[in-house]
């Protein structure tokens, strides 16, 4: 029997997804919470035998349960939630670590076990986080900063004058902007380029030249152009990590 996963990592907007058969990545995406039971059950029924293991790493618990029982009610089904029925243990440093969001453990063990170390995670969701490494596989803690999106929104809601409710921006269309829409489009990509490289750079400076960075997260492809020091960008590093996770445990 080839294996079926979907690995579902929900953050505090939206749920991001990948579905492996026969350890293949066969669809990857981002999804709201509520289109996550309907997504998981087209692939349920999708395939001859009518069984997924679904893996669920989450900083919303309220959603988390949710999520859990619509997709448990359905017989032999099994669901597996991080830091619940599939326990993630990684080396660290950092007080309260029973505190730590799972995205960001979740992460942290995907770099120490798919990469060659010391590595800098960053993550770019509705907060970046900036998750540190060292060689010896030791999470040794790290930053959180208001993301793009969160900033871009919390720009044209509380300055009267800017627009608001625009998409968060894929690309400037020059350095300069020439209108209000243009010069928030190029602040938020310019200035979160800059605000990268520079934070990478403190962090060599700290601990090391040899200190690579990974950038995930939906925005990580985005910011990329407007970056120099980012070393790999891999927005599906969370749900390859899940996938690592589950492989190790079960």
């Amino acid at each position: 029997m080839i294996k079926r996963i979907l690995a579902i990592d929900i953050g505090n907007t939206a749920a991001t997804v990948g579905f492996y058969e026969g350890g293949r990545l066969l669809d990857f995406g981002s999804i709201y919470y509520d289109d996550i039971p309907k997504y998981a059950y087209k692939l349920i029924n999708s395939g001859k035998e009518h069984h997924i293991d679904v893996i669920i790493s989450s900083v919303f618990p309220e959603i988390t349960k949710k999520v859990k029982f619509s997709l448990g009610t359905k017989k032999g089904q099994k669901v597996w939630v991080v830091g619940q029925n599939l326990p993630i243990k990684i080396r660290h440093k950092y007080n309260n670590y029973s505190n730590l969001g799972c995205d960001r453990k979740v992460n942290a063990y995907g770099a120490i076990k798919m990469y060659r170390l010391p590595m800098l995670v960053i993550d770019y969701g509705t907060a970046i986080t900036f998750d540190y490494i060292d060689a010896k596989g030791v999470f040794q803690g790290g930053m959180i900063i208001p993301g793009p999106e969160t900033a871009y929104r919390a720009l044209g809601q509380r300055a009267a004058l800017l627009p608001k409710y625009l998409a968060l921006p894929r690309k400037s269309k020059a350095f300069l902007g020439k209108n209000a829409r243009e010069c928030m489009e190029s602040g938020i990509l310019e200035g979160y380029g800059s605000m990268t490289d520079e934070l990478i750079q403190r962090f060599r400076k700290r601990y090391g030249k040899n200190l690579r960075v990974l950038a995930t997260g939906g925005f990580s492809g985005v910011i990329r152009p407007y970056t120099k020091n980012i070393d790999i960008v891999d927005p599906q590093h969370s749900v390859k990590s899940l996938l690592a996770l589950f492989r190790e445990h079960r």
